[in-house]
């Protein structure tokens, strides 16, 4: 192109043309203080990276024009008119291709792994899944087992008795093996010749003889003939004696308990305790040791009134007698046979009844006691009841009451009192959540009475019993009388824990914690 307006063809045109504009900006600057500007001479071209020395300035006065230096220009061969500038769009109208908005990540995304370093770290994780639910499915259940607690103990107890008592006089009831006794009243009574009973228990204390043994020998004089009157003369029971004989010690308590003789007494205790005195303070050491505090005894045979006790501790007094294996013998016995005096019969009219085996009458000026025992036989098991009855009227009466009362202990001493099947003795538990009550697996029933009481002892061991019906231990109930066992069984299935339980309860397994 050869117009003055075609863009310049190389750099070195440019730089021409960028000096030529220079020096016309130049020429154009004013002048100072009144002084047109001089002309200035066209500068010799410099480098580009060169500056431009500024011109000296002149003083305050003078004809020198002042010249102000011009800044260098970056790029001022560069002309902006000759370049062309390219606008943007204002709009995507013209885009070739559909707007796609590029947002920032807000997570930035993870460098991507190679495929063999992804298939190691799942196969090593499979791995300890995999070990982990072995373990925890295989794991023994030692540390997790069943816990078995005992429930409270079931007790049974036994009414009080309830029997009708004489109309005269006091009475009571008791029970061998049951130390509770049902007595009319505490009120004590003169005892008359179960008197005897002390005396000969008391002896058997100071020189005891076994079954099938006789004693030591008496030798029977005139004197113990006198005596003999004597106690017929004062209206005492007596039994004649061989003169010129020998009565045993088995001989002389056979004529005290069976024929209640009162001279036999006094020749069996003469050489323990020779006066009322002495053996009223022996007795009194006896009974205390005895635990019969209700019995006060003045003299051997049963004559004074001051012998006396109440009803309650008579029934005591008997069992104690009867615990006696050769007083037992002796008051179980109808008639005797007793060298040089004869034959013998006991005085207690219950003695013809074949289960009465005892043990002992008394009667005083009107005043009638007795004291019996009988033995009833309940199911399996022998049951000795016991009855007395103290100032009855008559000989007759005192019988009568004393049958009538061992027959209604006898039907209160029949009457098992019952732990039923199904009662609860205890319960098991487990970790996994499955439990189970362990309960008696029939009926345990035991013979009390007159508010005797037994309580259940489980011996409960589980062992490997999970399923329902399983025998996981016994019961026992024991009572005076008798006892009764049976099996406890486990209600309910325990099973084991299921695999979910064994994957999300591991340290339980493992007995941590």
């Amino acid at each position: 192109m050869t117009s003055p307006d075609a863009p310049p063809t190389s750099r070195r045109e440019l730089r021409a043309q960028a000096e030529e504009r220079s020096r016309a900006d130049s020429a154009e600057i004013p002048t100072t203080a009144g002084h047109s500007a001089a002309p200035v001479a066209a500068a010799a071209p410099v480098a580009a990276a060169a500056p431009v020395a500024a011109a000296p300035v002149a003083a305050a006065s003078g004809d020198i024009p002042l010249v102000t230096p011009r800044r260098p220009v970056a790029l001022s061969w560069i002309d902006v008119d000759a370049v062309g500038v390219r606008r943007a769009p204002d709009d995507l109208s013209a885009a070739a291709s559909a707007y796609v908005p590029v947002l920032p990540e807000l997570v930035p995304r993870r460098r991507r792994r190679s495929p063999a370093g992804f298939i190691v770290t799942v196969v090593v994780l499979l791995a300890l899944v995999g070990g982990y639910t072995a373990a925890t499915q295989l794991w023994t259940l030692d540390n997790v087992t069943p816990v078995v607690d005992a429930a409270e103990a079931p007790t049974v107890t036994a009414p009080a008795s309830a029997v009708s008592w004489p109309a005269d006089g006091e009475g009571a009831v008791g029970i061998d093996g049951v130390e509770t006794v049902a007595a009319s009243s505490t009120d004590a009574d003169a005892m008359a010749s179960i008197t005897k009973l002390i005396a000969v228990l008391m002896v058997q204390d100071e020189k005891p003889i076994a079954v099938g043994e006789d004693g030591p020998v008496r030798d029977i004089v005139y004197a113990d003939r006198a005596d003999y009157w004597s106690f017929l003369g004062r209206g005492e029971s007596a039994l004649d004696v061989p003169v010129g004989g020998t009565l045993t010690q088995y001989q002389l308590m056979q004529g005290a308990l069976i024929a209640s003789a009162g001279n036999y007494v006094d020749m069996l205790i003469q050489d323990l305790w020779p006066t009322d005195e002495a053996f009223a303070s022996a007795a009194r050491g006896w009974l205390d040791a005895n635990g019969l505090q209700g019995i006060t005894v003045v003299e051997p045979t049963g004559i004074d009134e001051g012998n006396s006790a109440d009803a309650a501790s008579l029934i005591a007094l008997g069992k104690l007698a009867m615990a006696d294996p050769v007083v037992a013998e002796i008051v179980a016995t109808r008639t005797a046979q007793i060298d040089g005096v004869g034959e013998i019969d006991n005085t207690n009219p219950l003695l013809s009844d074949d289960t009465v085996v005892g043990i002992k009458t008394g009667g005083l000026f009107g005043h009638y006691n007795l004291l019996a025992a009988r033995d009833v036989a309940v199911d399996d098991t022998t049951v000795r009841v016991y009855a007395v009855v103290v100032g009855q009227p008559t000989e007759t009466l005192r019988a009568d009451e004393t049958a009538e009362l061992l027959d209604r202990v006898a039907e209160e001493a029949a009457v098992r009192q019952t732990v039923a099947a199904g009662t609860v003795v205890g319960e098991v538990t487990t970790a996994w959540g499955a439990s189970g009550e362990l309960v008696t697996a029939s009926d345990l029933s035991v013979l009390l009475w007159n508010g005797a009481s037994a309580t259940a002892e489980p011996q409960l061991e589980l062992g490997d019993a999970r399923d329902d019906g399983d025998t996981v231990g016994t019961v026992a109930l024991a009572g005076p009388l008798d006892d009764a066992t049976t099996d406890v069984t486990l209600t309910g299935d325990l099973g084991e824990p299921d695999a979910w339980w064994r994957f999300t309860h591991p340290l339980q397994l493992l007995g941590i914690g």
